[in-house]
């Protein structure tokens, strides 16, 4: 009895119910596996993901105080080149002063006096030049070697310098008359011997020397980087020791002799020298930090204990480090690990409690399944597979593909819907990744404009603006004379106008990334236009005595004839076309050939210049783009002057092309509407 009951309810004679109770007992178990499968991936993924957070963090962190460090390093290396070019300006404003000085004695002197008593007259007058600071000095010499004239040394006067040598024996005298000999000025840099300077500074001089017209002389001055020095590196310090960053962190700098620069976020006053006070406990993190800095020139990292800020327990601590060879100086920053772990830990409970959520929601959803599966698996039989087959095989290819389900083919109605929500689910998802991909390049291209807009902007800007202060400077010295200031005046003019053309460029390719480049047209008679053209570029060449180009312009327009243009663009146009031939062209010949075709006007400007290569002429057009003519060319220019004639082009109806060889020059010829 009880056999056959359980052997009943185990295999029922009805076929239906025996495959619904068979489908319930196998999905009933895969459901439980596939849910304990899932949990033991949830879980191990969970660490997976844990342990790789955690490095990762870890290993942000050392690029993020990398990137701080190697800011730094940049800004110490920039101020030391700012450093180093105003002392050489200085020491050559002091030798340029004298030499005016004595220029403007002998001329005044040369008829009326014997040239020993002009000598002494010049020398008396150098002698009492006062200058900025009190070791600042300038000293007189022959070509010969013979001393003139050395403050605080009389002894050099009439004595043979051939043979003198300073501290570190070096022919000084020597190495300035065989420099003078091949230039008629220049600088000559020594070291100095390191116990003859501080440890905490660099061991340089720098002297200055220019021929002087008469007597066979020649004026010099000198500079110790050392006595700029400390003033210098104070001014480092303060601004390095000002840098924060996240979690309370700093930049610290340490002498290679061991004496602290910036320590603790502050620049440092007290007597601590790390390395010789080896009973202090900081001697050994710095033996640590020379060792990592001495051994990788581009830095390292290193793990040490270190006392917060305001705190007296040491914690484990990972800093960065960069040897700054010019000045020997250790420049690093770290951060606490502590500080690190607990923002892990942070990330590992919100990870472990979407863990534990996932499980809940894979066990809520196992539950209602079987709920679900236990009141309609019995009306499923044959047909539920095969619309189960059907969907289980679109989830699977379309990981990878848009494929679309066959509604068709479904047996019930929920299948059904569930198919029309898929297939508009891949539609959204094939339009939501094209719209992606989209984006992607735009984003791609806006990050390359920029990119070429600062590379080009910074140097084109910089160019004009640093000759109108050069020159703006000069006029402000009394010692100029009239023709010089003159020719400043011209100078900064011209720079000005350069710098005036570049902001109009930049203008009008906002304008146009704006769409907002308009074009007025007005009746224009080209006769008169193309003559001004001519007289004006005529009159360009001829002042430009590096080069040697011929002009030509050919109109074969009926001088009666009027276009309806924009002029001022049309001019803009020419002038951009006509000016990149100037500066890629040295000799030979630039044309401007104008004729009719049809309803349009054809201009056409050819160069003998250096050309442009085959693979390069197809993106001379975009913005910011210069062809490259090798590594050892810079000619300029922001390579926006083809990209606004183009578009200025498009507005007035036309296109543009170009023909070009490498060598043998460019022709670009362009098409406008003449009405």
């Amino acid at each position: 009895m009880p056999r056959s009951f359980f052997r009943r309810i185990a295999i029922p004679s009805n076929i239906s119910t025996y495959l619904s109770r068979t489908l319930i007992i196998i999905t009933v178990a895969t459901t439980f596996l596939i849910g304990g499968v899932l949990v033991i991936s949830q879980t191990l993924h969970f660490k997976k993901i844990s342990q790789q957070k955690s490095q990762e963090y870890i290993n942000d962190q050392k690029v993020y105080i990398q990137e701080i460090v190697k800011n730094e390093f940049e800004y110490i290396r920039i101020q030391n080149e700012i450093f180093r070019q105003n002392i050489n300006a200085k020491i050559r404003q002091n030798v340029n002063q004298a030499l005016l000085t004595a220029e403007s004695i002998y001329n005044q002197y040369a008829q009326k006096k014997s040239e020993e008593e002009i000598k002494v007259l010049i020398i008396a007058t150098i002698s009492s030049l006062k200058f900025e600071m009190e070791y600042e000095e300038v000293f007189i010499s022959t070509l010969d070697g013979t001393g003139i004239y050395y403050p605080r040394k009389p002894e050099f006067t009439g004595r043979d310098m051939n043979q003198f040598k300073d501290a570190n024996g070096t022919s000084v005298v020597l190495e300035e008359i065989r420099l003078l000999k091949t230039k008629d000025e220049g600088f000559l840099d020594y070291n100095i011997n390191s116990k003859l300077a501080p440890t905490t500074s660099p061991h340089k001089k720098i002297t200055f020397v220019k021929k002087f017209g008469h007597f066979n002389w020649y004026f010099g001055s000198k500079q110790y980087v050392d006595d700029y020095f400390p003033k210098f590196s104070e001014e480092i310090a303060q601004k390095v020791s000002s840098v924060r960053f996240k979690h309370g962190g700093y930049i610290f700098v340490n002498h290679t002799n061991g004496t602290p620069i910036v320590m603790d976020g502050k620049v440092y006053k007290g007597n601590l020298n790390l390395l010789e006070q080896t009973n202090d406990k900081r001697h050994s993190v710095f033996l640590q930090e020379l060792e990592v800095a001495t051994k990788n020139p581009d830095g390292g990292y290193f793990n040490y204990k270190w006392n917060k800020i305001n705190d007296t327990i040491p914690s484990e601590k990972c800093a960065y480090v960069q040897l700054f060879k010019d000045f020997n100086w250790l420049i690093g920053a770290g951060f606490y690990l502590d500080e690190i772990h607990e923002n892990i830990s942070q990330q590992q409970r919100s990870l472990r409690k979407d863990q534990q959520k996932s499980i809940f929601i894979i066990f809520l959803i196992l539950v209602i399944l079987l709920f679900c599966e236990a009141l309609i698996i019995y009306h499923f039989n044959k047909r539920y597979k095969s619309d189960f087959d059907g969907f289980f095989n679109f989830f699977y290819l379309s990981q990878n593909s848009f494929n679309k389900l066959n509604v068709s083919k479904f047996y019930f109605d929920e299948f059904k819907r569930a198919g029309v929500a898929a297939n508009k689910m891949i539609l959204l998802r094939e339009e939501i990744e094209s719209r992606l991909i989209e984006e992607q390049k735009k984003a791609t291209e806006s990050d390359r404009l920029k990119s070429a807009f600062l590379a080009n902007m910074s140097h084109e800007i910089r160019t004009p603006m640093n000759a109108i202060i050069g020159f703006s400077e000069l006029l402000e010295d009394d010692g100029q004379d009239d023709e010089d200031r003159i020719v400043f005046v011209k100078l900064i003019r011209k720079n000005g106008d350069v710098l005036l053309n570049l902001i109009n460029d930049i203008i009008d390719i906002s304008k146009i990334e704006a769409n907002l480049l308009t074009v007025r047209r007005k009746p224009v008679k080209l006769d008169k236009f193309l003559d001004e053209i001519k007289n004006y570029y005529i009159e360009i060449l001829a002042s430009k005595k590096d080069k040697a180009i011929e002009f030509k312009l050919n109109n074969e327009v009926n001088p009666e004839i009027a276009i309806l243009t924009d002029e001022m663009r049309l001019k803009q146009i020419l002038d951009n076309l006509i000016g990149n031939a100037i500066k890629f062209t040295t000799s030979g010949t630039i044309s401007v050939d104008v004729k009719m075709d049809g309803e349009l006007v054809h201009f056409s400007v050819s160069d003998t210049g250096i050309g442009i290569p085959h693979n390069q002429q197809a993106n001379i057009f975009e913005r910011f783009i210069q062809a490259e003519q090798g590594h050892k060319m810079n000619l300029g220019g922001t390579g926006l002057g083809l990209a606004i004639s183009k578009n200025l082009i498009e507005l007035l109806g036309g296109t543009i092309h170009v023909k070009s060889e490498p060598s043998k020059g460019s022709t670009f010829d362009f098409y406008i509407q003449a009405n």
